[in-house]
C-alpha cells in the first residue's frame, strides 16, 4: 500500500510541475487527390460518317510508296541487248494505239539436243507511252532438259539487269520460285512480280520440260512530279563565279573521283 501511495504522490507532483507531456493527436488520414479533368474530345465536332471513316484501321486510300520505272525504256532495251538477248528498238505498238514496246527474238540458250529439242528465252517490254514502262515479261522454254539450267540462269541475268539498273533488290521469293519452278506472286511498293509456270498437262509437254513466265507489272502513278519541278528558281541560281564544289562531309559511303572530290556540282 505504501508503494502505491508513493507512486501516486510522485505522479501528482510531476503533473503539478508540468513534467508529463501529453500524447500528440494522430495526424489526419491522407485523402486521394481529386481526378484530373479529362481533355475535351477533339473529334466531338466531326460528323458521324466522317468520324467512322477516320477510325477505320485503314483508310480507303492509304498513302504508300510506289516503285515506278524511272528511266527511259529504250535504255533498258539496249541494256538487255548487251546481255546477249538481241532486242528490237523501242517503238510504237502497231496493234495497240498509244502503247510502245520492244521484244527479242526467240533466243536459243545452250546446245540443241540430238532430237532437235532446245531451250529458249523471250523478252518483251511494254509501256503506255514512249517514256513509260509498265510491264516486263520474260518467257523461258526449257524443251531441252540439259540446257534448261542455262536458260534459267539467262532469265535471272535479264531480271537482274532490270533491278540493278535502279538498285532494286528483288524479293527472295521471286528468285526462289524461278529456281524451283513454282508459282509465286509478290507485291512490293505497288510493283507486282509474278512467276507463272505452265502446266505440262495443258501444253502436252513431258514432265521434265520447264516452261516459265516471269511478269513484272509496275504501277501506274499519276502523282509523280516531273524533274523540272525541282530545278532552282531564277532567283536561286548562282552566278558562274559564285559556284563552288560541294565536298563530302564525314562518312565513307560517298565516293568521289581522285581529281577533286566532286560529289555535286552545278552543271555549266
Amino acid at each position: 500500500m505504501s508503494i502505491l501511495a508513493g507512486v501516486g504522490l510522485a505522479l501528482a507532483t510531476a503533473a503539478a510541475l508540468g513534467w508529463i507531456v501529453s500524447t500528440p493527436p494522430a495526424p489526419p488520414l491522407e485523402t486521394a487527390p481529386p481526378p484530373a479533368a479529362l481533355p475535351a474530345d477533339p473529334l466531338a465536332g466531326i460528323a458521324g460518317d466522317t468520324l467512322d471513316r477516320l477510325l477505320l484501321e485503314r483508310l480507303d486510300r492509304p498513302a504508300v510508296f510506289k516503285r515506278v520505272f524511272g528511266g527511259h525504256p529504250r535504255d533498258l532495251c539496249a541494256a538487255i541487248d548487251r546481255l546477249g538477248i538481241p532486242m528490237a528498238e523501242w517503238k510504237p505498238d502497231p496493234f495497240v494505239a498509244g502503247f510502245w514496246y520492244c521484244a527479242s527474238d526467240l533466243v536459243t540458250i545452250g546446245r540443241t539436243a540430238e532430237d532437235g529439242r532446245r531451250s529458249s528465252l523471250f523478252v518483251n517490254l511494254r509501256g503506255q507511252g514512249e517514256a513509260t514502262l509498265n510491264t516486263v515479261r520474260i518467257k523461258l522454254n526449257g524443251d531441252n532438259p540439259a540446257s534448261a539450267p542455262a536458260a534459267r540462269a539467262a532469265l535471272l541475268r535479264v531480271l537482274d539487269a532490270v533491278g540493278e539498273r535502279y538498285g532494286w533488290p528483288w524479293p527472295g521469293e521471286v528468285r526462289t520460285a524461278i529456281e524451283e519452278n513454282r508459282p509465286a506472286e509478290v507485291v512490293q511498293y505497288g510493283m507486282v512480280s509474278r512467276v507463272v509456270p505452265e502446266d505440262p498437262e495443258l501444253t502436252g509437254d513431258a514432265a521434265d520440260v520447264v516452261r516459265l513466265n516471269v511478269i513484272v507489272d509496275f504501277p501506274v502513278v499519276d502523282l509523280v512530279a516531273p524533274a523540272e519541278l525541282f530545278a532552282p528558281f531564277a532567283w536561286e541560281e548562282e552566278a558562274p563565279s559564285a559556284r563552288r564544289r560541294n565536298r563530302p562531309v564525314g562518312g565513307d559511303t560517298l565516293r568521289a573521283p581522285a581529281s577533286g572530290d566532286i560529289i555535286f556540282s552545278t552543271p555549266d
